[in-house]
């Protein structure tokens, strides 16, 4: 992933713990809930939530800033780099990089375990200063966009 990152920093969200020993108790509430409450770590970046249904499409956000790219074609570059890294997970199928955008790049994969893959790897890192977000799109909202490449 250091490949994908322009800047020379890398950087990745980390997991946090409560500081509060398990099983101590509270005053607003049971030692058992307070138990259970602590034991869950708080997950810090993108929503887990917002990352969508499994299938073999992917859709990346945040990969570069349109008005900050001083290269006219950025995005063969960030398309180049993006393949590279991908294809550690497996065959794309088709990728596109949408210079008039927020930072989006779509992928389809050969197969869903691949952009799962793909997903869990890319999701809340970083590229260019910016963290990434890697959510699955609907086989069918994916065609209707690119319907020559499905």
């Amino acid at each position: 992933m250091q490949k994908l990152d322009r800047t020379g920093t890398v950087s990745s969200p980390g997991l946090s713990l409560p500081s509060a020993p398990l099983g101590s108790s509270s005053a607003h509430g049971p030692p058992g809930l307070a138990a259970a409450v602590l034991s869950i770590p708080a997950v810090t970046g993108p929503s887990i939530d917002s990352v969508g249904v499994p299938s073999e499409c992917l859709l990346l956000k945040n990969m570069f800033d349109t008005h900050s790219e001083a290269e006219t074609n950025f995005d063969l570059d960030v398309k180049e780099d993006v393949q590279d890294e991908c294809s550690k997970f497996g065959k794309l199928k088709h990728i596109y990089v949408d210079k008039n955008s927020a930072g989006c790049v779509f992928l389809r994969f050969e197969n869903t375990p691949s952009s799962t893959a793909a997903q869990r790897a890319l999701h809340g890192r970083w590229f260019a200063g910016k963290m990434i977000t890697a959510s699955f799109m609907v086989p069918h909202d994916y065609e209707a966009k690119f319907p020559d490449n499905s």
